[in-house]
């Protein structure tokens, strides 16, 4: 094989390796889809078609009807051209100041909508003040407008030496009441 056969060889190879690699980011990139996983909330599209906007690390700031501060944040936010004001978080976090007391609510994925002020999270749903109230469950409901939480999971909770076990719970922050819903099984801890 002369020099001249043996370079042409080559550039060939790298050509064909180059197409190749075109067609595979190509047909990577249409099946890549984004799922969030919920009752409310399923969504399965194609990125490369339906997203409008990708935010890191965003912050949504509001006041509710009251005038309190709230502020939801979350690792990624990915809104689509179809829903233009709501959006799909990971690792979302909402916070809400009610009568200088700060109530913090946290999971795993959530949908925020910007318009009506209300915030879905589902997976390891974390919700407590900076004090000693702690409630754990699977998928909650905050509406920052109303001051309202609620869920129908499987809910824990826990404050001082207290637990309870219910199947669902709805908190009215301008009540200050919190209601179990379903069967509930609450045991009181004496601090002796």
């Amino acid at each position: 094989m002369t020099y001249s056969k043996f370079i042409k060889t080559i550039k060939f190879v790298f050509l064909g390796i180059s197409i190749l690699m075109l067609l595979l980011i190509v047909i990577n990139n249409r099946q890549s889809q984004i799922k969030i996983v919920g009752d409310k909330f399923s969504y399965s599209e194609k990125i490369d078609e339906s997203i409008n906007q990708v935010l890191v690390k965003p912050i949504f700031m509001g006041l509710n009807k009251e005038e309190q501060p709230f502020k939801v944040t979350a690792s990624k936010a990915t809104r689509f051209k179809e829903e233009t004001n709501t959006f799909y978080l990971e690792n979302p976090i909402g916070e809400i100041l009610i009568d200088n007391n700060k109530y913090y609510l946290s999971g795993n994925n959530g949908v925020y909508d910007k318009n009506i002020q209300e915030l879905k999270i589902n997976g390891d749903v974390k919700f407590n003040n900076n004090l000693d109230l702690k409630f754990s469950t699977t998928e909650v409901f905050f509406d920052f407008k109303k001051q309202i939480l609620f869920g129908e999971k499987a809910v824990s909770g826990y404050r001082n030496n207290t637990k309870i076990d219910s199947q669902g719970i709805k908190i009215l922050n301008k009540e200050n009441k919190i209601i179990f819903t379903g069967k509930t099984k609450l045991l009181l801890k004496n601090e002796n």
